[in-house]
């Protein structure tokens, strides 16, 4: 699995960044990080949701990038061709994930809490337990995006 995304990751990578982003740019952003072992810079494709103002939220299966966002350094998104620093925030607690994934569920409907492929029901509000279960396949990130400044 890791190959395929990979070799996906190719193509998707470069096309986030250029001018013919929007197919893709809804719901797929580029992170860009610093890592925490080796100090190299990486830019990955991740999944993320619209969250609050100035707010994305994303999640992970992979948790290859997750150690690097734990000490909250900032970082860089491509949203929907646009740019922004973020400072990341990881919500590894699995009650608070849970807590996450149900307001997730409230605020983005029951198909869009199955298309997480974490085992939620698709046709109603997930149960405690569901929650609860599906919290232990995923970690969250909340990036805070900084205001924009004039002339970036």
């Amino acid at each position: 699995m890791v190959k395929i995304f990979r070799a996906a990751n190719k193509v998707v990578r470069p096309l986030l960044a250029s001018r013919f982003h929007k197919p893709l740019s809804g719901r797929l952003m580029l992170l860009t990080y610093k890592g925490h072992r080796t100090g190299r810079e990486f830019t990955v494709p991740i999944g993320y949701f619209d969250w609050d103002p100035g707010t994305v939220l994303a999640m992970s299966s992979q948790l290859a990038w997750i150690p690097s966002m734990r000490e909250g350094s900032a970082v860089r998104l491509r949203i929907r061709g646009r740019d922004h620093g973020a400072v990341p925030m990881v919500v590894e607690d699995p009650e608070e994930v849970a807590a996450l994934l149900g307001e997730f569920g409230r605020r983005k409907g029951p198909k869009a809490a199955k298309g997480l492929m974490l085992g939620l029901p698709g046709d109603r509000q997930p149960t405690d337990d569901e929650l609860r279960t599906a919290a232990t396949k995923t970690r969250l990130v909340c990036f805070r995006m900084e205001p924009e400044r004039p002339g970036r």
